[in-house]
């Protein structure tokens, strides 16, 4: 029988098809990191690294007249060490000469987002974060405005989801650009940062995908990747063209544990990529995913869009528009039996009822409960919401079936998340307990809101999308008002998905 090691020296459809399950199994975690590379960029037509160094030996001819010099740029592009040769070129040229060249090569402006930035951006609703080593917006713009994009590793990735990670830098700070492999590790150097970037790495499975050998040092960083996975990691997939798969770097890179999905070229294009993205994220046959569902502890109930706001993600869910940079991009989704009825256009009108919001704390958060509860007025000035905590409990009531009652009868369930909530027996045993279930049932929309910094991702909620976006705590943000806002926002879309789809 084939293992997933087979993979090292073949890409027979058999061991390809049992790598497949398995990547689609991250993707079904929302855990699964995506690693993009230069290829998203090359095919919007700007140049691949190999390209863009070949323009600099030509621009420090040009400038610099200096046939040792041009000769040095050369030497070092045809052994493809292409950061070396990036920062020999801008030694030549100067900072100044260098920056402006590359931000004129790699601008996107005018450029549309290529088919496999949006079939990667089609992705978002399940994916935990973007790295990436592309330096345009190219990704950014594909994506939307809803995923934060930070161009410097910091301290608190661990916990942050729904961002691009650029860890090149961004085309526009020239001072953020990280081309050395000496320089990208001097910006995880500092211990606090490197234990967050371990944390993800050894927790997430990780999906490469336009990589090839035109990327100067790709190989040194999935070595450095490796190392920063610790001795067990998550599965770590790599995309990536067979004719680039030399029989000792297959070898090489299987040794270090990644599952490899090779594609072929023959017409030149990456088309074929875009084909195994198709079969990663295709509903599986009835039975393996009820087998799937039995080994996890939390999934997502049958109702459309319960986690995230919408996308163009063809997983299942109704089809959107992706934003107005993508259009063209043809993704349409059916939804599947059950959930196959027309949907309802936005309500204009509130629900002939208001939805229930049921505030899930600890007492010593009842001060940012409040706070929360004020962000949500509008809501329920419209009739949309109506909320409700144990201060509603009138004289005279028995707490304990009041409590029950509404926790078993409220649509949306608000789990106010900190380390005394975590602490709280009757909280965390009781009232989220019993709020999982109705999640797993489809019966109401579970939102864990982070109010404060606390270790929450091993939870049974940990793989539900929280808010603030991101899931960063409250009291980090510097104007609570604004994480309270993003808070109100996501809490909306959420309530207008429920009076769009009635149970």
């Amino acid at each position: 029988m084939s293992t997933l090691m087979d993979n090292a020296n073949t890409t027979g459809a058999e061991v390809d098809a049992a790598v497949i399950e398995a990547l689609h199994e991250a993707f079904e975690s929302g855990e699964l990191v995506l690693f993009v590379g230069g290829g998203i960029s090359a095919a919007a037509g700007l140049p691949t690294w190999r390209q863009l160094v070949d323009l600099l030996v030509e621009r420090v001819r040009e400038q610099v007249g200096d046939d040792v010099v041009t000769a040095e740029v050369a030497a070092l592009a045809r052994s493809q060490r292409y950061s070396e040769a990036l920062g020999a070129a801008e030694h030549a040229l100067g900072a100044a000469e260098f920056n402006a060249f590359v931000e004129d090569a790699l601008d996107d402006e005018g450029l549309d987002p290529p088919r496999i930035a949006l079939a990667i951006a089609a992705l978002r609703d399940k994916l935990r974060a973007v790295l990436t080593t592309n330096l345009n917006r190219l990704l950014e713009r594909a994506f939307g405005e809803d995923w934060e994009t930070l161009w410097r590793v910091t301290d608190d990735v661990a916990w942050r989801r729904r961002i691009i990670l650029k860890l090149h830098g961004t085309l526009k700070e020239p001072a953020s650009w990280v081309f050395a492999r000496d320089r990208f590790l001097a910006s995880i150097a500092a211990p606090a940062v490197r234990r967050s970037l371990t944390a993800v790495l050894s927790k997430c499975p990780v999906l490469f995908i336009g990589f090839g050998r035109a990327d100067g040092n790709f190989d040194e960083m999935l070595s450095d990747i490796h190392a920063l996975s610790g001795s067990s990691p998550p599965p770590r997939f790599v995309i990536v063209p067979s004719a680039s798969l030399t029989p000792y770097r297959r070898t090489t890179l299987v040794d270090m544990g990644f599952l490899l999905l090779p594609y072929d070229t023959p017409d030149g294009s990456h088309d074929r990529a875009l084909d195994i993205l198709d079969r990663m994220r295709a509903p599986r046959a009835r039975g393996a995913a009820t087998a799937s569902r039995s080994s996890r502890s939390i999934l997502p109930p049958p109702i459309p869009d319960l986690e995230l706001p919408p996308s163009s993600s063809p997983l299942g869910f109704p089809a959107y528009d992706l934003p107005p940079d993508s259009a063209g991009y043809d993704d349409t989704a059916t939804m599947p039996g059950a959930l196959g009825a027309p949907r309802r256009d936005r309500a204009s009108e509130p629900p002939a009822s208001p939805i229930e919001v049921f505030f899930s704390y600890s007492e010593s958060n009842r001060e940012l409960r409040d706070k929360l509860e004020t962000h949500l007025a509008i809501l329920k000035r419209k009739g949309v919401i109506r909320g409700w905590h144990d201060g509603e409990i009138g004289a005279g009531e028995e707490r304990d079936q009041a409590l029950a009652d509404h926790l078993e009868t409220a649509r949306v369930i608000l789990l106010l998340i900190s380390a005394d909530f975590l602490a709280s027996d009757f909280c965390y045993d009781v009232e989220m307990q019993k709020a999982i279930e109705r999640h797993e049932r489809g019966e109401a929309r579970v939102i864990p809101v982070i109010l404060d910094a606390c270790d929450w991702e091993g939870a049974p909620f940990g793989k539900l999308a929280s808010l603030p976006r991101g899931g960063r705590p409250v009291t980090s943000w510097v104007n609570q008002s604004e994480a309270f806002t993003d808070i109100a926002k996501g809490i909306r879309k959420q309530v207008e998905q429920l009076t769009q789809n009635p149970p």
